[in-house]
């Protein structure tokens, strides 16, 4: 598949109980020095081994993990959590800071205070509340730090069956208030929606045990909620060239786009676009604009289209190709093409309003050295400028 030959996608890490190495690195730069807050409920041997897998990432990150455990009797926490705050001990090399919970969601001052300097001077810090009040009291905590993350861990995992990567609780009537009405006693809902009206960037929804997955896959397991989106559309900088190489060689090794070098990487960068995560400023998809070939003839090809699995489901493809159309319009282009030997691209760029057309219908400079049994399979989409 050539550099316009493709659709957004990423390696299926989800269910494979090992995170793939390239995966891990791009989420623990994203969570870099951020404040992420998780609800556990009681957690056995298991999920805790699947939170020491998550907190060793964050701690090499320099992220701030908060743990709040719901427990039966928090001013004496159950051996469960006793083995949870042993295993983080040992996985991170510095034990946990314990706080006994605030006595209800209207957190003091004082005890907030503790927290902040927990927070900023220990690699985590679990707080324990009463059994049932975890998601309630970590939205609450996550609001009051200012965390980028809030999870809510839920047997159930996230939304749909299978989950439904992501949501937006801006969307009225929005179909999840319904479906997750009944979770831990009607708490879930309230949880999601009260911590991104107080700041916080996402909220993810999963199962316990698949915590590790749901934080450093592309794919992940659960659902993630936001307020209005996930992704932002902004011009590539030269300090993105190393993520872009390696998103571009990510693409490679899925088989989705065509090898470059490294000069012909900086190339497409130069007229490219990055989908950013927002709350902080991690490339989670690119595109580039393929100019000098057809600038006499005022023509640009969509290059290098790739976002990993997740934040495809977010329309990070879509997003990109829209960003690149505007930019391709100020550059006084009369159109832009795409080739594919893909059905699925096909559709894509259907979708996005690019007409099927011959092969002779974009510039001749497209077909200099191209395979003649990929061309044989190849098809053109063409996209009109005003």
């Amino acid at each position: 598949m050539s550099a316009s030959e493709s659709v957004t996608t990423g390696p299926d890490g989800a269910t494979s109980g090992i995170v793939p190495l390239p995966e891990r690195s791009f989420y623990e730069q994203e969570f870099a020095g951020a404040a992420i807050v998780v609800s556990l409920a009681a957690p056995g041997p298991r999920i805790a081994t699947e939170a020491c897998r998550a907190a060793t990432s964050l701690a090499r990150a320099r992220a701030r993990l908060v743990i709040v455990v719901g427990d039966l009797d928090r001013t004496s926490p159950t051996a469960a959590t006793g083995h949870l705050v042993d295993e983080l001990g040992s996985a991170i090399g510095q034990r946990p800071v314990v706080l006994d919970g605030p006595g209800s969601t209207e957190v003091e001052v004082g005890w907030l205070a503790d927290l902040w300097l927990a927070v900023t001077d220990g690699a985590s810090v679990v707080v324990t509340v009463p059994l049932g009040e975890e998601a309630t009291v970590a939205a609450e905590l996550a609001a009051s730090i200012r965390a980028l993350k809030l999870v809510i861990t839920d047997p159930m995992g996230g939304w749909g069956d299978p989950p439904r990567s992501f949501a937006d609780v801006t969307e009225p009537d929005a179909a999840y208030r319904r479906d997750l009405a009944g979770r831990q006693g009607g708490r879930v809902v309230p949880a999601i929606e009260s911590a991104l009206a107080g700041g916080v960037v996402n909220a993810n929804l999963c199962r316990a045990d698949d915590l590790d997955r749901e934080l450093f896959t592309f794919d992940g397991t659960g659902t993630l909620f936001t307020r209005g989106g996930y992704l932002r559309i902004e011009r590539l900088r030269v300090e993105d060239l190393p993520a872009v190489e390696a998103l571009v060689d990510q693409g490679v090794r899925d088989g989705l786009l065509r090898p470059r070098t490294r000069r012909e990487i900086a190339r497409l960068a130069i007229e490219g676009l990055g989908a950013r995560v927002l709350g902080g400023d991690h490339l989670a998809g690119i595109v580039g604009l393929e100019l000098e070939p057809y600038r006499a003839e005022q023509v640009g090809e969509v290059a290098s289209l790739y976002a990993v699995s997740r934040f495809s489901t977010a329309g990070a493809g879509g997003l990109l190709v829209d960003g690149l159309l505007d930019h391709a319009c100020r550059e006084g282009l009369r159109a832009v093409f795409a080739v594919t030997v893909s059905d699925a691209a096909a559709a894509f760029f259907t979708r996005k309003g690019f007409d099927e057309v011959d092969h002779h219908a974009v510039p001749a400079a497209k077909w200099d050295g191209y395979d003649p049994d990929r061309r044989a399979a190849a098809r053109v989409f063409l996209h009109p400028l005003g």
